[in-house]
């Protein structure tokens, strides 16, 4: 049988090494994947991805789906017109069933223990909840074991420098399992709110525009600029550019798996006056003359 749609649905064709499966598979788990696409039709697409994978990252069903057109999941396909004879000389799969068994690890007994069902729980933080963590209760609903509604309270701890879309998993939080198997999880997904102070993230590195006048740009100073760890000084250089970019070390966020905090670049903008009084007009007039008599002089000296 010439099956190729599950090598169809992940993009490939039926002489793709195991390692492009794989790259394949994770690339469009993630660009389908419900959490970071919400397009109609990303869910079923990523679930479409997911049965592909199964079948075709495991070598031996990969095998069985390349000879027959089908998995150890969809054993029936194989009756087909009229039964198939097996070994034993009997309808049905006969001695089949000891090559799919050892294939595929047995029939799937329908009162086996199975895990639960995850859960997924939408938090939405701050922009200083996300860089400085919190501890929070939640509160939720979830099955139990005899099949009722359970409403669940659990105190989460918000990790310190969690970004936008990022999850956690809590192990055993989700529905009740069955036939005594265990709880699923619960996958806590992150939302983080747009800073109030004009800060913007990326990663542990935080930005924030500053404005100064033009007399601090030409001649330099100390202005306090906002970081999330407080107000702090900055120093600006004499002669800095619009759009100059300072570097504030570890005033950022911190790193996600330990080892400090990210920096703060503060981008400059220079505000123009746009209405002087006739003594600021005054005082910019003879200092434009005097520049302008410094590059005369530098003109004349070079010449």
């Amino acid at each position: 049988m010439n099956n190729t749609e599950l090598y169809n649905t992940l993009g490939l064709d039926k002489n793709a090494t195991q390692d492009e499966i794989k790259k394949a598979y994770r690339k469009l788990s993630k660009k389908y994947h419900p959490d970071l696409n919400h397009e109609p039709g990303a869910e079923d697409k990523y679930k479409e991805v997911q049965d592909a994978y199964e079948t075709l990252g495991d070598e031996q069903k990969r095998a069985m789906y390349d000879q027959y057109g089908a998995t150890g999941d969809q054993q029936g396909g194989f009756n087909g017109q009229g039964g198939f004879s097996g070994f034993n000389g009997q309808s049905g799969f006969g001695g089949f069933e000891d090559i799919f068994s050892q294939m595929f690890g047995g029939y799937a007994d329908p009162n086996r223990p199975r895990k639960g069902q995850d859960l997924q729980y939408r938090m939405t933080l701050t922009f200083e909840e996300a860089v400085f963590g919190k501890e929070t209760t939640i509160s939720y609903t979830r099955t139990t074991a005899d099949g009722k509604s359970e409403s669940k309270e659990l105190k989460v701890t918000v990790p310190a420098g969690v970004e936008n879309g990022q999850q956690m998993r809590l192990s055993g939080q989700g529905e009740a399992g069955l036939n005594g198997g265990p709880f699923g999880d619960l996958y806590v997904v992150f939302r983080v709110a747009a800073s109030k102070d004009g800060f913007e993230r990326d990663g542990a590195d935080i930005y924030l525009e500053q404005h100064i006048d033009f007399a601090t740009a030409t001649l330099g100073g100390e202005v306090m600029v906002k970081t999330v760890h407080g107000d702090k000084k900055l120093k600006i250089a004499a002669g800095t550019q619009n759009s100059t970019r300072i570097r504030m070390r570890g005033m950022g966020a911190p790193y996600m798996r330990g080892g400090g905090n990210g920096d703060q670049f503060v981008v400059v903008t220079v505000d123009v006056p746009k209405k002087l009084t006739k003594k600021q007009q005054e005082a910019l007039k003879d200092f434009q003359n005097a520049m302008n008599g410094a590059e005369s002089h530098k003109k004349g000296f070079f010449s």
